[in-house]
């Protein structure tokens, strides 16, 4: 039975000529669980927030939606909040009690639920999230994992028949995405309940769906399952469709293998034994393979030469509080001039608190920290360093994003609207949108919104706090060559990030924080080549045929 039935639906923000929705038609089955897909802006968001009536965006609507054979505005409101839940990007936006306790409760409470079936469901929903650690902790206290983790378990805790998710693994490190994923496929397989996600992290989620819909411009490109979605994009030839594939289904791609009869490699696993079977083919029966394919030296990224120390710390020590473990434990940085870094790192490890340090958001307890051989911590050039925090919300103070990057020109003492902005907002994808409230933006639209605001202050240090988030793989390109364009005119470029794809293909070095301190820090390839958990899925698929592959263009296909 279809839970959902979308015909014809097309919608346009207010204020807007353009559809962002223009004539989706698909049934979702009761027990489905679907993917939506597609560059920023392409309607992901837009046809998630249709399917809950609290969150419609203010707009004009065509075409119907029918939830369970009714239509949806027709839902009673207590209905809709009990069975149809939904998880946003940044789960501080979606908590709103001060303890894991209170909010597991809340939800329950103002619907009036006794407290022996609250007493009752708490107790459920707890061992099955593995919350027992963290119950009666601060909501401030818990890593962004843990909060997405909350997020999701007080959704749960009203027992929804439809779980609608927002790119929720947008903040969490490869290790707690990967057990969030498979969380949602335990809910969706033992629970029977339908779960229609919008995301851009595809490695380890697509493989698991029973639908895949890639939606471009509004409308439905590609549906099916993912076998039959990999094929259809195979079919069509389009390089920059083929993005939005799992590695493996692309080395498959690559290496023509969908003229080939049997099923498309969607894991690690199958894309693995694929290349296997492939060398064998391609190199006798003996399964020899060439090792040395690679040439010499090749980097992962496009690494530009040493330069000399730009960013040094030396025994950096902080705390949130008092008699609360160090965050920052001792650690020690370099980073050089000219280069992109890319820091990675548990949820809660550090990372995030580093970047304010160097920003001069927080002071460190103790420890040094210099820039060109000036002190941060006692004397700070204004506009030296500037800082892309990880949720862009809180660079948004106007009603439109035209009015809120004039602002930041005046404050700037620049004059508004120049050639320069002009082509930055179409470098970004942006033009067009001047009128639309930042709130009404995709996450990866705000995300490129926020970045966009702090580049126009030509900042000597670019400190970046997860800025592929929400970005799809076609915009991470273009991110890509505006960040080598950046360097080139002299800005050095330290990145925290939990997309290992993006660092192999453009950091010129690695480093992993954990205990407070840099566990390691190399070269790219080096430091991809050595890990387990925090490489790309190209060196787990092709790293025991190819032991230097760590991107696609690594694998001899």
């Amino acid at each position: 039975m279809a839970h959902y039935q979308i015909q014809n639906v097309s919608f346009r923000y207010a204020g807007s000529d353009a559809p962002i929705l223009d004539g989706i038609s698909v049934d979702i089955d009761d027990g489905d669980f679907v993917l939506l897909c597609g560059p920023s802006g392409c309607g992901k968001t837009t046809l998630l927030r249709q399917l809950k009536n609290e969150v419609r965006p203010a707009g004009k609507r065509e075409g119907s939606i029918r939830y369970d054979g009714a239509s949806i505005e027709e839902l009673p409101a207590r209905r809709s909040v009990e069975e149809i839940g939904m998880v946003f990007q940044h789960p501080d936006s979606q908590i709103v009690m001060n303890t894991v306790w209170q909010e597991l409760v809340f939800a329950m409470e103002n619907l009036g639920y006794p407290s022996d079936q609250i007493q009752r469901r708490i107790g459920e929903l707890v061992p099955f999230f593995g919350m027992e650690e963290w119950l009666h902790r601060q909501v401030h206290e818990l890593s962004g994992g843990q909060k997405q983790l909350l997020s999701l378990a007080s959704v749960m805790s009203l027992r929804p028949k439809a779980l609608l998710l927002d790119e929720p693994t947008a903040q969490l490190d490869p290790i707690a995405a990967r057990e969030f994923i498979g969380l949602l496929a335990r809910i969706n397989e033992e629970m029977s309940i339908t779960v229609i996600i919008s995301e851009h992290r595809l490695e380890d989620l697509f493989p698991l769906v029973t639908k895949a819909l890639v939606l471009r411009e509004g409308r439905i490109a590609y549906a099916g399952s993912p076998s039959e979605a990999a094929r259809q994009i195979g079919r069509s030839g389009s390089r920059d469709d083929a993005a939005f594939l799992p590695s493996a289904t692309r080395l498959y791609l690559q290496g023509g293998g969908f003229g080939e009869e049997g099923a498309v490699p969607l894991t690690v696993r199958d894309g693995k034994r694929w290349l296997q079977a492939r060398t064998g083919k391609l190199n006798g029966a003996d399964g020899q393979h060439g090792e040395t394919f690679m040439a010499e030296g090749k980097p992962a990224s496009a690494a530009a030469p040493p330069g000399k120390p730009l960013l040094t710390g030396k025994g950096l020590y902080f705390a949130y509080e008092k008699d609360a473990p160090m965050v920052l434990g001792g650690l020690d940085l370099d980073i050089r001039e000219g280069e992109l870094f890319a820091l990675f790192g548990s949820n809660g490890s550090g990372k995030s608190t580093l970047l304010q340090v160097i920003a001069g958001a927080i002071k460190p307890l103790r420890g040094s920290l210099f820039l060109e051989g000036v002190s941060l911590l006692k004397k700070r050039r204004a506009g030296s360093v500037g800082y892309v925090a990880q949720n862009p919300l809180l660079y948004f103070t106007r009603d439109t994003v035209g009015a809120q990057l004039d602002d930041r020109l005046e404050r700037l003492g620049l004059e508004k609207r120049e050639s320069r902005l002009q082509e930055l907002l179409e470098r970004f994808g942006l033009e067009g949108l001047e009128s639309r409230h930042p709130f009404d933006l995709s996450g990866g639209q705000q995300q490129k919104l926020a970045l966009l605001i702090v580049l126009l202050g030509n900042p000597r240090l670019l400190l970046l706090d997860e800025p592929t988030k929400g970005l799809d793989p076609l915009f991470k390109g273009k991110l890509a060559e505006l960040l080598a364009d950046l360097r080139r005119r002299g800005t050095t470029i330290l990145m925290v990030s939990h997309d290992v794809e993006f660092a192999a293909s453009h950091a010129d070095r690695c480093g992993l924080l954990f205990d407070g301190r840099m566990a390691a820090a190399e070269d790219t390839r080096s430091f991809m080549r050595e890990n387990y958990f925090y490489t790309t899925a190209v060196q787990r698929a092709a790293g025991s045929l190819y032991p230097e592959a760590v991107v696609l263009e690594d694998v001899p296909l």
